[in-house]
């Protein structure tokens, strides 16, 4: 008969030897996490309260064909972007966010249409482009607002802004969009990451 601490030691070494290599057979097998955008690309959204009022920033980010197909292919924290197998470093020269602005009462129990707000009037943005922790300016983009009416209860604006001077700017950076009080204060600010 054996003795039941040689017993243990045995059975414990071949577990030791199975989770071993059981684990390690594991972490070469790990799955590719990959993520396909359409067309637009969804930017977090961003809000301004304002008394009982609430104005809602709803932007996606386009560029004509571009992002339609584009994968981020993330393996154990190495991003690679591609698009049709072609590997895709950069964003394209011109990007146009649009943002969909939408104001409710901020408390309602449902969502309730309020007229556009006329702190919407004043707001200022700001884009950046972000690496790591730093920030630094877009140089070239311009905006425009267009009202849309589309019943008498609801009001939404659209803010159209153009970016002409993203070509070589990696895709792994952050594209940062801030809405800004006529004095400079930050109200909202909002991101887009691939």
């Amino acid at each position: 008969m054996k003795s039941p601490i040689l017993t243990a030691g045995i059975f414990a070494f071949c577990l030791t030897a199975w989770v071993s290599v059981n684990s390690s057979g594991a972490q070469e097998a790990a799955p590719k996490k990959i993520v396909e955008y359409k067309e637009r690309v969804a930017m977090t959204t961003g809000e301004i309260r304002k008394g009982e009022i609430c104005a809602t920033f709803y932007p996606e980010l386009e560029s004509g064909e571009f992002f339609d197909g584009v994968q981020r292919i993330d393996n154990e924290g190495v991003l690679e972007f591609r698009k049709y197998s072609r590997l895709v470093t950069a964003y394209p020269p011109h990007l146009t966010i649009q943002i969909s602005i939408r104001a409710s009462v901020c408390d309602a129990d449902v969502f309730t249409p309020a007229p556009n707000p006329e702190f919407l009037k004043t707001l200022h943005f700001k884009v950046q482009w972000k690496r790591q922790l730093y920030l630094r300016p877009v140089e070239s983009y311009t905006i425009q607002t267009v009202p849309l009416t589309l019943d008498e209860s609801e009001s939404r604006e659209l803010v159209v802004v153009q970016i002409y001077d993203s070509g070589n700017v990696p895709l792994t950076d952050h594209l940062i969009l801030t809405a800004l009080s006529p004095g400079g204060k930050i109200l909202s600010r909002m991101a887009a990451h691939l």
